[in-house]
């Protein structure tokens, strides 16, 4: 029978002394037969045991029917006859002073791979703190970027930020042409930190680098022109609208609150070719009563056929009659302000989720309010 629930539990090797079933927990009581340990120090084996814990100390295993499994063990303490070291000996899958056992983090990790961190922190009740924590530490090892990337002759990157319920910002670093690939997730937003990763960098690697996909962060866009010169730095389709359709918002916002007019938000933001009928005519009754918020949504139709073009030349030619078209639009203008916007025309590497990126060599176009003014 003990045999059994070694098996179980995946505690082969070790000695269940007895097994007690609670109402809301099941604990296991377990040993080592193992009679010598080798010293941490000079890995001398040695059979001589100073004393033994006088209290059995709970490690969180895994779950049974529900209930969690502690695994209760009373380690020994052994003399070195070598050098007189006196030192604890360790069990298998379980560090030392941890309160839970490898597998039990193994279990914790499966719960979250179709989860949230705070969803799976509820079904295997612990904190959501704690959840990222043991997640860091199985990726504190990055990957081998010069054999993950060997197969590929050129190579785009993409740089986004992500954070954990609004904090604790991560850099996601991935390739994303010719194949999607993650290859590293930085543990911070500092610039110091992408910096260092970009500079360690395989030579072989950053040879490779046609383009690099960034949001509209002006200290990223620096850095990687200084770190990767003569490499293009594009914004990718994602940010560049979602910047575009907030803009957008802000003239609708301010129009309706100057007419006292409620004006809808959904058929200035929404795709015009995605609109029902209801919005194309809400749409339609915008651009006659509301010509500045119509300005506005023209402009960022715009920006979406520079990301739609067939070739740069085509994107070119829409970037430039955009930028014609805006230099008597100060409002228009304002997007470009406080620090070099830019957008990148021609074909799209291919889709992706963080937006659609340009040609592999792309001219990218820098839109300052100094050269729309003439």
């Amino acid at each position: 029978m003990k045999q059994f629930i070694a098996e179980l539990l995946g505690l082969q090797g070790w000695i269940i002394y007895r097994v007690k079933i609670e109402s809301d927990r099941i604990d296991v009581y377990a040993g080592r037969p193992r009679e010598e340990a080798s010293c941490p120090s000079c890995q001398t084996l040695t059979r001589r045991v100073h004393d033994r814990s006088r209290e059995w100390r709970p490690k969180l295993h895994t779950r049974c029917n529900g209930l969690p499994v502690y695994l209760w063990v009373r380690p020994r303490r052994f003399k070195c006859p070598n050098c007189g070291k006196v030192f604890t000996e360790r069990f298998p899958g379980i560090r030392p002073r941890a309160r839970r056992t490898e597998r039990a983090e193994a279990d914790w990790l499966e719960n979250l791979k179709d989860r949230s961190f705070r969803r799976a922190a509820e079904v295997v009740r612990t904190s959501p703190g704690t959840l990222r924590r043991l997640l860091l530490k199985q990726v504190t090892n990055q990957v081998n970027i010069e054999e993950a990337l060997k197969d590929l002759p050129a190579l785009a990157l993409s740089i986004d930020e992500h954070s954990f319920r609004g904090q604790d910002m991560m850099i996601t670093i991935t390739c994303v042409w010719p194949e999607r690939r993650l290859i590293a997730i930085l543990p911070d937003d500092r610039l110091k930190t992408l910096e260092k990763f970009l500079k360690e960098l395989p030579v072989s690697v950053r040879r490779r680098i046609k383009a690099v996909c960034i949001d509209f962060k002006d200290g990223w866009r620096k850095l990687i022109k200084r770190v990767l010169p003569g490499v293009p730095v594009v914004v990718d389709h994602f940010h560049a609208l979602k910047d575009a359709n907030r803009r957008v918002d802000e003239a609708r916002l301010i129009e309706q609150q100057v007419t006292g007019q409620r004006i809808p938000r959904w058929p200035l933001v929404k795709n015009e070719e995605d609109l029902t009928e209801r919005q194309a005519a809400q749409l339609a009754m915008i651009r006659r009563r509301y010509r500045n918020v119509a300005h506005f949504h023209w402009a960022k139709e715009q920006l979406r056929d520079v990301y739609r073009a067939s070739c740069r030349k085509e994107a070119e030619l829409i970037l430039d009659r955009l930028i014609f078209n805006t230099r008597e639009a100060s409002d228009v203008l304002r997007w470009f302000n406080g620090g070099e916007r830019f957008v990148a025309g021609g074909k799209r590497f291919s889709p992706i989720t963080t937006g659609e990126l340009p040609t592999v060599t792309p001219r990218v176009s820098i839109l300052r309010s100094s050269s729309s003014s003439g």
